[in-house]
């Protein structure tokens, strides 16, 4: 109950230490978002957010106030994407991290992290955990780009249209090339974001699942609302129908993500869609919480 009565003036302090700047990381302009890193305790794990393919960092401004009451955090625009600079560097998973490592060393932020990744935000955290995982305190993975999929387990997802497999195929590849023509438009940025995360597909996310996650904390949140309005649905089948046997198949691999860690735990919300940040913000707050309070049993274990 404490934590109740504490929280009203706990936001209005951590709401007017919000720092909104730009800072220089590789002779590029990064636009950036810290609150509460003065007030950080010794050893203190850091909120960082990775945010979905060619979004801005405003998409977690629903959240700000609540993680902040728990923890110092950092929001940022990737290369490219809102106010930062863009760089011609494709944003494969590597890349990202060392440039996430890189900012953070910048602004004398130490570890622990606790990285917070949305759709395509997911995949990298993930990743990072496959190339820095000393630096980690927990992940929060919402709604990722599904990196246990494969070309392979993706197909019985397509079972309850009862379809012949050639007419299944045609479908897939109908799905890639809405994908590849729904960013020949955008900015360059966005256009090589979603390029790496197409090779990964192709790849079955070798790169990521060539190495397990190390033992923290890990979280994998998920909507169920489907959103597409009803006059973009296809005629030939059921969308939702599809959607959610998707989703289905999906959350029992990501099971199986998170029983691959002690601390591991799935939500799901049914007021959610794609952003669940944004469409169930107290869902992503309680999540960061508990991930704070069982890194710290973690850590308990193992100094006794």
């Amino acid at each position: 109950m404490k934590y109740v009565l504490l929280l009203p003036a706990l936001l209005f302090f951590f709401s007017v230490q919000a720092q909104q700047r730009f800072i220089t990381v590789d002779e590029t302009k990064i636009w950036i978002n810290t609150v509460g890193l003065e007030n950080r305790a010794e050893g203190q794990p850091v909120i960082v957010f990775e945010s979905g393919a060619g979004t801005p960092m405003g998409n977690w401004d629903r959240v700000l106030d609540g993680v902040a009451a728990m923890a110092p955090l950092v929001t940022y625009d990737r290369p490219g994407i809102g106010k930062s600079e863009p760089v011609e560097e494709m944003p494969t998973i590597k890349n990202v991290a060392d440039r996430l490592v890189r900012m953070l060393d910048q602004l004398e932020v130490d570890p622990p992290y606790v990285l917070v990744g949305h759709s395509l935000g997911g995949v990298y955290v993930r990743g990072f955990a496959n190339y820095y995982p000393d630096l980690l305190a927990g992940l929060v993975i919402v709604d990722p780009g599904d990196f246990t999929e494969t070309q392979e387990n993706q197909r019985p997802y397509y079972d309850v249209l009862n379809w012949e497999e050639a007419k299944v195929d045609s479908l897939i590849q109908a799905f890639i090339d809405i994908r590849k023509t729904g960013r020949q438009d955008a900015p360059g940025a966005i256009q090589r974001e979603g390029q790496v995360l197409e090779q990964l597909r192709v790849d079955d996310f070798d790169e990521i699942n060539s190495k397990a996650l190390p033992n923290i904390p890990v979280h994998i949140l998920t909507g169920g609302r489907y959103d597409k309005p009803m006059a973009r649905r296809s005629k030939e089948y059921d969308e939702e129908l599809l959607f959610r046997s998707k989703l289905k198949h999906r959350v029992s691999r990501w099971t199986d993500v998170i029983q691959s860690v002690d601390k591991g735990m799935l939500f799901y919300s049914g007021d959610a869609g794609h952003f669940v940040h944004w469409d169930d913000p107290e869902l992503l707050i309680s999540s960061v919480r508990i991930v704070l309070q069982d890194y710290q049993i973690l850590q308990q274990k193992k100094t006794d």
